[in-house]
Parts: structure tokens; sequence; C-alpha cells
């Protein structure tokens, strides 16, 4: 799995950075993405958090 964060959408609420911090980071304002190709035992937890992200801006490929 690859991940990224669509910048236009991101607010910065942080869900995704406290929900898998070894994968997001915060950046000066929104999400970023520290490992863009996801390891097999956090898959998983960033299901979680693309589906939890309020304005959807998490894009797994």
């Amino acid at each position: 799995m690859k991940v990224r964060i669509d910048s236009e959408a991101c607010t910065g609420c942080g869900l995704c950075v406290d929900s898998v911090p070894d994968v997001f980071t915060m950046g000066d304002d929104i999400a970023e993405v520290i490992k863009a190709d996801v390891p097999a035992n956090l898959e998983d937890d960033v299901t979680d958090a693309i589906d939890n992200c309020p304005v959807e801006a998490i894009i797994a490929e």
C-alpha cells in the first residue's frame, strides 16, 4: 500500500498523526507522509486513519 495526503483537503487535525505516527507527521499546517510505502504491519492502522479522516485527505494507492 502506498499513501499520500491531499494537501488541498487536509485541515491539519492531526488524527492520522496520532493514529499512525510511524507513517504520518505534522508539517507546518498539514499532515505529511513520512513513509509513502506503508509497512505491512501498519496497513490496518493506516486504513483506519483513512476511514476516520474527517475530510478524506488520505489517499491510498
